[in-house]
């Protein structure tokens, strides 16, 4: 039986604005067994952590693992060079304080038996296989001249997305994405706003029918769909199909985010990776429309946020960047929240609350007795000060999951 005793360390709790402090916490196998002021564990190995924050390791509930630049399409690149970007993602991923990430399109059990076995590093990873789109859809990446299906198991393409057409086909698709594993359902119910295209972006994707469809497959295993929309009628939509998790939502109303509410349905905000397509416009070439649209997308994403924290709706916390690159900018969405919300909030949105978003209330983004032990030390506290997670090279000393040391600067 593997034991660590952290002692005199001030404790991020769920439920609590500023640390607690002074606090001793046993993990036995994988797991928080006791949290105490006095801790008694012969044969533990100690941890001191000296005064500082001991906090939940992160959790994103929005990355895509599997991308090679700031296009999700990866046209002519093998199979090995993305598994090789999935692999640098997820190591630099938990080095940066991510113990868990929820993969909404490309990540697939290959990725996760790696994981498993201990071949490759990096968090937790709840993957959702290959998103669910319809012809024409926010996810189907061909060119007007391109009339194959990239999507049906040919070359690289298929990493991303299925297209997907009708409520048989769509129910089959749902199946055998959860055959293969995947924790939920994603699909793509509007269009985007991020990528250029030829066609005119959708209000609403998929009919009422077609999503109900994947909502019951997923709802048969036990587990929920997370949907791409960023339109009113789009989400409005998803709500009364039974959706769970409605990623981005930057062109909702107000009276749409009482919707939420009403559903007890998730708000996943993603403003990095539109920032960041912003700050590298030029670099790729995006047309100033483009541009403009992304700035819209953003401002409307910061009133929505408002109206979010006014309803009381479940704000997750995710980032939507696409491969190792991008991910080099993955705490920046900390940044991005620093004006809309409390320090606290947001941290909780990262941790608690994303854990019950991913079904796992009580077990991922808490220090509380029988939660698994994914667990940071922090120099510094993020309650008072979110800068302190942007740099872990400098902040971040220590870094658990599920019992096990990746990272210790305390010795």
């Amino acid at each position: 039986m593997s034991q660590t005793l952290f002692t005199n360390a001030n404790l991020v709790l769920d439920g609590f604005s500023d640390l607690q402090r002074g606090f001793n916490v046993l993990v036995s196998d994988g797991r928080i067994v006791k949290i105490s002021k006095a801790i008694a564990a012969d044969g533990a190995t100690v941890v001191d952590v000296g005064g500082r924050t001991l906090m939940p390791g992160l959790i994103d509930a929005h990355a895509h693992i599997t991308g090679l630049s700031l296009t999700p399409k990866n046209i002519a690149n093998p199979a090995a060079d993305i598994a090789i970007a999935s692999a640098n993602y997820l190591r630099n991923c938990l080095m940066d304080g991510y113990t868990t990430i929820r993969e909404a399109g490309g990540a697939g059990h290959a990725t996760a038996r790696l994981l498993a076995e201990r071949q490759i590093i990096g968090p937790r990873l709840y993957y959702s296989g290959r998103a669910l789109t319809q012809t024409g859809g926010g996810a189907d990446f061909r060119t007007p001249d391109e009339e194959t299906d990239p999507c049906g198991h040919v070359g690289p393409f298929s990493v991303m997305s299925v297209i997907t057409d009708g409520t048989d086909a769509v129910r089959k698709a749902a199946r055998e994405e959860l055959r293969r594993g995947a924790t939920q359902i994603k699909l793509f119910a509007s269009g985007g706003v991020v990528f250029p295209a030829e066609g005119h972006a959708t209000r609403y994707e998929f009919t009422p029918e077609e999503l109900r469809a994947a909502v019951e497959e997923a709802a048969a295993r036990g587990t929920y769909v997370m949907a791409h929309v960023y339109t009113d009628e789009g989400v409005r939509r998803c709500l009364e199909a039974g959706v769970r998790s409605i990623e981005h939502a930057n062109f909702v109303s107000e009276e749409t985010v009482a919707m939420m509410a009403e559903h007890r349905a998730f708000y996943v905000p993603t403003f990095i990776s539109l920032v960041q397509r912003v700050e590298s416009a030029d670099h790729e070439h995006l047309p100033p429309t483009i541009v403009g649209n992304l700035k819209r997308t953003i401002e409307r994403g910061r009133q929505v946020y408002g109206w979010a924290r006014k309803h009381k709706v479940p704000i997750g916390f995710g980032t939507d960047l696409w491969g190792p690159e991008a991910q080099k900018s993955q705490l920046r969405e900390f940044e991005m929240r620093r004006d809309l919300d409390t320090s606290a909030d947001i941290l909780r949105s990262a941790t608690a609350v994303n854990a019950e978003l991913l079904m796992e209330k009580g077990m991922l983004g808490v220090i509380a007795e029988g939660a698994h032990a994914d667990l940071l030390v922090v120099d510094g506290d993020p309650l008072a000060n979110l800068d302190v997670l942007l740099d872990p090279r400098r902040h971040l000393k220590l870094i658990m999951k599920a019992g096990e040391i990746y990272k210790n600067e305390l010795v």
